[in-house]
């Protein structure tokens, strides 16, 4: 698809969020130019920003939560799909925090981030080196060290021959059997935002576990059994790999975009025919549009920002165009990480 057209109506109308992230990750402008500087001032200004940067505490804690709404992980995540560099002082002594900080991760978790984390299933210290992987940041020790257990997780994946080798039944409820790894979605963000682990074998096995997840949905809901607790994983966006896009609801779209654009900044929608044949609808989509996405969607999910939800950069939708930007914004980086962009602005 020719993406050139609506790049440039993006960049002529749409907010500061979404003409920074456009310059930077499709134009490849540098943060240093005149443009993207006065783009940078003008982020900080935004109201959802500077919301954020009113939680900061004096050690730079934002809020009082890890996990969940008004906190360092939502809030860390919004200030960077907002485009606030890493080198800003919010995210600076935010990060900072976070990385010298083990008692307050529980915050929003409970004792199940500490368990998810033992199991090698994604808790508190998976959500932690996320965080950091939003902002660009891969070199500190301990992101590593998830980044490999996140591989471990999607690699697992390609053993799994049928649905019913994951589960087993504990009191009636469906639970992931004993010593199984299955990857959730903080597997799947630390490993998009993240390049160190891409040698060309682990991205194969990459490829092959996601066309096995493919292949296996819809997952059913499960839970963890741990000391007969059940727990619930973040398996938020990972249960269909391979939905019916025509029948999709909001909601079910907002977590189509979310899913999408990981798998694309993965690297594993070229050569996977069911994301190439998803990609290939969004084509047509915006090719009704004359380029942009105008289908009508309206769901919390896609304007609450928290640890999960959150999409909206625009500052409402309560004008037609803002959201038609924000879906459009969501497509092209789709595109674009997919490698099916043909010309730019």
């Amino acid at each position: 698809m020719h993406t050139g057209k609506p790049i440039t109506l993006l960049l002529e109308r749409a907010c500061p969020s979404i003409r920074y992230r456009l310059r930077k990750e499709v134009l490849n402008e540098p943060p240093s130019s005149p443009e993207m500087l006065c783009l940078q001032d003008r982020i900080l200004a935004d109201e959802a920003v500077k919301e954020v940067i009113g939680w900061q505490q004096p050690d730079g804690w934002l809020g009082w939560n890890f996990h969940g709404s008004k906190g360092a992980e939502a809030g860390i995540r919004l200030l960077c799909e907002k485009g606030v560099e890493a080198c800003q002082p919010v995210l600076t002594a935010a990060h900072k925090a976070l990385e010298h900080t083990s008692g307050r991760l529980s915050r929003g978790l409970g004792k199940p981030g500490r368990v998810l984390d033992d199991l090698g299933l994604g808790g508190a210290r998976m959500i932690q080196a996320a965080v950091f992987a939003y902002a660009g940041i891969e070199d500190k020790p301990f992101v590593q060290e998830q980044v490999g257990l996140a591989l471990a997780g999607f690699k697992a994946a390609r053993a799994v021959q049928a649905a019913a080798d994951l589960f087993e039944l504990h009191k009636g409820k469906r639970v992931l059997r004993t010593d199984t790894l299955w990857p959730g979605i903080y597997h799947l963000r630390l490993l998009a935002w993240t390049h160190g682990w891409r040698t060309p074998e682990n991205r194969r096995q990459m490829r092959e576990a996601v066309q096995h997840m493919i292949r296996l949905s819809p997952i059913p809901d499960y839970h963890v059994l741990y000391r007969s607790q059940r727990i619930a994983p973040a398996s938020f966006c990972m249960q269909d790999f391979n939905p019916d896009i025509g029948a999709l609801e909001d909601a079910g779209w907002m977590t189509w975009f979310h899913r999408m654009e990981l798998l694309a900044r993965l690297g594993v929608v070229q050569g996977t025919p069911e994301l190439e044949r998803q990609v290939s609808v969004l084509e047509e989509r915006l090719a009704d549009g004359d380029g942009a996405f105008t289908k009508k969607l309206s769901h919390p999910y896609f304007h609450n920002w928290g640890a999960y939800t959150g999409l909206r950069l625009e500052p409402d939708w309560k004008a037609a165009q803002r959201r038609i930007n924000d879906l459009t914004f969501r497509s092209l980086l789709i595109l674009h990480y997919a490698g099916r962009e043909s010309a730019h602005a």
